[in-house]
């Protein structure tokens, strides 16, 4: 169905992130909040308005702009698609992103760049919905990059701080890695399709070529392990931290590394037509959602927690995909979107009111001094560690029934660990965070305001009763809106049953939540442990993401800085420029001498004018 409404979700973002750009040294802290809030608002409106005529007239939305290029025999066209899977985006996007707006009205209003942090951020929000509405992979591509540079931007907003600067810096150059993959299988899509279109590139997938299908699936999930911090392109993720909070939510909960689980479930038919490619992704999901949860486990800055805990859900989503359960994948990206803005929120009031403290281990006590945020910030606890009746029950089992149920038990068997891992790191944060008596004495703390409880509230409410849209054989909402996505190229997908599974999930659960109430309650041994300052290497390791980090930075890094000072120090001064500078010097000494014989004396001229006539006398008698 054609549409005239899709750019007005765009508009409304990009409008306001140049008004702020422009006047954030004219308007006044407030009116900057209303503002930037404003924009994302009516973007949601129209995103409901969309849904509503996509609704009504049962066919996806489509609207052409223009045409981006054209040549001998191709032409790509820019237009904007919105199909269930991208409306089901937007929605979120621009609805928690609005929420999330309005709580930064009041978190940032006291800092002096608070019109170039709305700028930002509606920019921010701009390029994650052009990224789900585009029609085609150029589109894409265009909001994948406007992504990266508006999460630089955000995550290195206080660039005073060295820290920031070197995690933007970090986030935006593994991103980059991620978007040559993704620019590599733009190539080869061309060359075997002839069309970066979706509906041309998907059409075709299951009969072309299988080697060129198997690449272009796994070159798309080398940009999506980089954009939704799967392994071994995660460490960027945890740096992000040193953004503001309403950054760290926005970004983990509803925008930018969820971009890799979209980028998965938008390009299933390649996926579907390559088996390698799909089973790469259902174990780089499954590991990841491991390796985060256990790293979890021992930090102690409350964000880093909160940043693994992201890592971890967002392996769950890339492991749905992975077995080809595509609703349950963006199921549970609907849930993990409340829950985990809701925790960054909660964390924020909790920083605000200790005047930016984070680490954990200072903490404690803060249930009775902050009662808002400790049943709030338990409703998201309970949410992401998959207990009935809150949201994370329902997607979380969703993925585990339709992992099992296609057979693969070692992938379920590590979805039932993390389940447990889950509820041990989370509440063990909540427990040494809100129980027990203060590690630390901080003074006469900053109560958050209604801008800042209010959207906290809702998401609460939210994280409560999201996960009821997919009862069991009782609801099937995000089924019956996402499936005709994916009937559309005749793909059926799998769902999870309920059962002993379900029961199994449950026991983990439980089993992580009861080991961390005993470690880490008022009285348990886990909270002095936890204030030593020694540990074993398996602690430091987990501390410290196993030492990958540093790895790339004193291994690949420091390959780059020395290859780099040989050919600095080395090879282009000597070498090169000895070449050139040689060549140079040649032909100076051979002008040199040439000039010599050119001095103005008549008797040379003379000499060169017989020696030339002898040479030539003598080479025609010899001829």
């Amino acid at each position: 169905m054609e549409t005239t409404a899709l750019v007005w979700i765009l508009l409304f973002p990009l409008t306001g992130a140049a008004v702020l750009a422009l006047g954030r040294n004219h308007l006044s802290p407030r009116l900057i909040g209303a503002l930037g809030s404003l924009a994302v608002g009516a973007s949601f409106a129209v995103a409901l308005s969309a849904l509503g005529a996509y609704r009504q007239a049962g066919a996806p939305l489509v609207q052409a702009l223009f045409t981006w290029a054209k040549g001998s025999g191709f032409q790509v066209d820019f237009g904007l698609l919105g199909d269930p899977i991208s409306l089901w985006w937007l929605l979120v996007v621009t609805g928690v992103g609005f929420l999330i707006h309005v709580y930064a009205s009041e978190y940032m209003a006291e800092d002096p760049d608070v019109g170039r942090f709305f700028a930002k951020l509606n920019y921010f929000v701009f390029a994650m919905s052009l990224l789900v509405l585009a029609d085609n992979f150029v589109g894409l591509l265009i909001g994948w990059a406007n992504v990266g540079l508006a999460s630089y931007l955000l995550i290195g907003f206080w660039n005073y701080k060295p820290e920031a600067a070197a995690a933007a810096k970090k986030a935006f150059l593994l991103n980059v890695i991620g978007e040559v993959g993704i620019i590599l299988a733009l190539v080869l899509m061309f060359m075997e399709f002839r069309s970066l279109a979706f509906a041309d590139v998907f059409a075709g997938a299951a009969q072309a070529d299988a080697g060129i299908v198997t690449a272009v699936g796994l070159l798309l999930l080398v940009g999506a392990t980089a954009k939704s911090a799967q392994l071994p392109l995660f460490t960027w993720l945890p740096d992000a931290m040193q953004g503001p909070t309403p950054v760290s939510a926005l970004m983990h909960a509803a925008t930018m590394v969820t971009a890799g689980v979209y980028l998965m479930a938008r390009a299933f038919p390649i996926y579907q037509a390559s088996s390698a490619a799909l089973a790469a992704v259902a174990w780089v999901g499954g590991l990841t959602a491991l390796v985060g949860a256990v790293v979890a486990t021992r930090q102690v800055d409350i964000k880093r927690v909160l940043a693994y805990s992201t890592m971890s859900q967002l392996g769950y989503m890339m492991l749905g995909a992975g077995v080809g359960a595509y609703t349950a994948s963006l199921f549970h990206f609907f849930t993990h979107a409340f829950f985990k803005a809701l925790l960054f929120l909660g964390a924020g009031m909790v920083a605000h009111y200790l005047h930016g403290e984070q680490d954990i281990r200072r903490m404690g006590g803060l249930g009775k001094r902050l009662p808002f945020a400790y049943w709030t910030f338990l409703i998201g606890v309970l949410a992401i560690a998959g207990a009935p009746p809150f949201a994370g029950f329902f997607s979380k089992d969703e993925i585990l029934g339709a992992v099992l149920a296609q057979g693969h038990v070692a992938l379920w068997l590590i979805g039932v660990l993390v389940a447990g891992l889950t509820a041990y790191y989370m509440v063990r944060l909540f427990a040494l965070v809100f129980a027990g008596e203060p590690a630390e004495e901080h003074g006469e703390g900053h109560e958050s305001g209604l801008a800042m409880k209010l959207p906290v509230a809702i998401l609460a409410l939210l994280s409560t009763v999201s996960g009821l849209i997919a009862i069991p054989g009782v609801t099937a909402v995000p089924a019956q809106f996402l499936e005709p996505a994916f009937l559309a190229y005749g793909y059926h997908v799998p769902h999870g049953g309920i059962g002993w599974p379900v029961a199994v999930v449950l026991a983990a659960a439980a089993a992580g939540a009861l080991l961390a109430v005993r470690a880490f309650g008022p009285r348990g041994a886990g909270r002095q442990e936890l204030l030593a300052t020694a540990g074993s290497p398996l602690r430091g390791a987990l501390a410290n993401a196993f030492y990958i980090d540093d790895v790339y930075q004193k291994g690949i890094g420091g390959l780059v800085v020395g290859t780099s000072y040989v050919v600095g120090n080395g090879l282009e001064p000597h070498v090169i420029d000895g070449l050139v500078n040689g060549v140079a010097g040649g032909v100076r000494r051979i002008a040199q001498g040439l000039g010599r014989l050119h001095g103005g004396y008549v008797r040379r001229y003379t000499l060169v004018l017989f020696a030339g006539v002898a040479v030539f006398m003598i080479y025609f008698l010899l001829i």
